[in-house]
């Protein structure tokens, strides 16, 4: 008697991996989507403080610029151009409330009080919120 497995034994166990595979698709899926909108926040973040940063060191305005339609923020500080971040290289959506945010040689937001930031990919979504005092909190 040989072994081995019949032909309807090997389809029963493809046909119970394919639906496993189907079930978890939409999770992994929503995963991915989380993770990429997580880091794209804390880049953003990270641009930001940034941003304040070289307002504090250089004693001078600093600005923010928020592109949404190429997904980009730019530090601007004076005539020069510190750092631009694309977030389409993370497949991302940017929403905001303003078109910039400043901070002031004391790393004091200038101008109007607050902004927010909303990146989304997917059904994931996430909030940067800046206050004047240039604190800066993901919700």
């Amino acid at each position: 008697m040989r072994t081995g497995f019949t032909l309807i034994e090997m389809l029963l166990v493809l046909a119970v991996m394919a639906v496993l595979a189907g079930l978890s698709t939409p999770a992994l899926i929503g995963m991915r989507d989380r993770i990429t909108v997580r880091l794209a926040a804390m880049d953003a973040a990270r641009t930001l403080a940034d941003a304040r940063s070289v307002a504090l060191t250089a004693s001078r305005r600093t600005a923010v610029r928020i592109d949404q339609i190429t997904n980009a923020l730019t530090v601007v500080s004076g005539p020069d151009t510190i750092r631009t971040l694309q977030l389409s290289e993370y497949g991302v959506q940017l929403r905001t409330t303003r078109d910039s945010i400043a901070f002031g040689p004391t790393g004091i937001g200038w101008g109007a009080a607050t902004a927010t930031i909303t990146i989304t990919r997917g059904s994931a979504s996430t909030a940067l919120a800046i206050s004047r005092l240039g604190r800066i909190r993901r919700t």
